[in-house]
């Protein structure tokens, strides 16, 4: 499956998210056995780009990713986040 520029650009965002959220696990700043795990701030986070990217290329939201992006997106932001922190929560 070939992805669009766009598309292409989530998924990077994906990995970054999941970086971010290892960062801040790691840091102390996410509680590793907190209410919400690290892994919900990389959904949430992804949540917000879509929304973002889709304002500004002024198409709704929702219609501007498939959803293959969208769950290769989220995987491999929470590989990402399972290797640099050792684990989910």
């Amino acid at each position: 499956m070939r992805f669009t520029k766009p598309e292409q650009f989530f998924i990077a965002a994906g990995v970054g998210l999941g970086a971010a959220a290892s960062l801040a696990a790691n840091t102390g700043w996410i509680a590793k056995g907190g209410t919400f795990p690290p892994f919900v701030y990389v959904l949430l986070g992804l949540g917000i780009v879509e929304v973002a990217v889709s304002l500004l290329m002024r198409q709704p939201p929702g219609s501007l990713f498939t959803f293959p992006a969208r769950i290769l997106a989220f995987a491999l932001g929470v590989g990402v986040l399972i290797l640099l922190t050792g684990g989910l929560a």
